[in-house]
């Protein structure tokens, strides 16, 4: 673990290392389809952000936020691909990306924050319950199109 992290928002040359990063949450899908759609994703969205952790002079973890409004919670903020390098994990990268996110949404009146996690990725659960999130609901997923499940379509 790196004891000087600093956090603060990705600029357009961070974007290959951010996309690299995103590779080991979503092993199943090429680095190259990852990096078009990150592109794609900066591109279409302007309210999204994406914040990384930077330490020893290179991106150590990224996490995206988007601020919205639901009619059940009113104004919130989704923490999005949320990753820390695999060699970086349990060194308290991930917890500083989430406070920092945290309070970006206070800031901005959010009333709460939400985000999805896989099914099996059990460390990142013991993670979000240790800073406060909680187990609401399910998100369920209905495949159309051409999915074919490896992340490719």
């Amino acid at each position: 673990p790196m004891p000087d992290i600093r956090i603060q928002p990705l600029a357009a040359d961070d974007l290959p290392a951010a996309a690299d990063l995103l590779t080991q949450l979503n092993p199943e899908t090429p680095a190259a389809i990852i990096a078009e759609r990150l592109r794609t994703l900066l591109a279409d969205h302007s309210h999204y952000e994406l914040v990384g952790a930077f330490g020893g002079g290179k991106l150590v973890g990224v996490a995206g936020a988007w601020i919205a409004t639901k009619i059940w919670c009113g104004r919130y903020l989704e923490i999005d691909n949320l990753v820390v390098d695999e060699s970086q994990r349990s060194g308290g990268i991930g917890s500083r990306l989430i406070d920092h996110l945290e309070n970006i949404g206070r800031e901005r009146d959010c009333k709460i924050l939400v985000l999805d996690s896989y099914t099996a990725n059990h460390p990142s659960h013991r993670l979000y319950h240790r800073l406060g999130f909680e187990i609401w609901g399910f998100h369920f997923i209905k495949p159309i199109g051409d999915w074919k499940g490896d992340g490719s379509c």
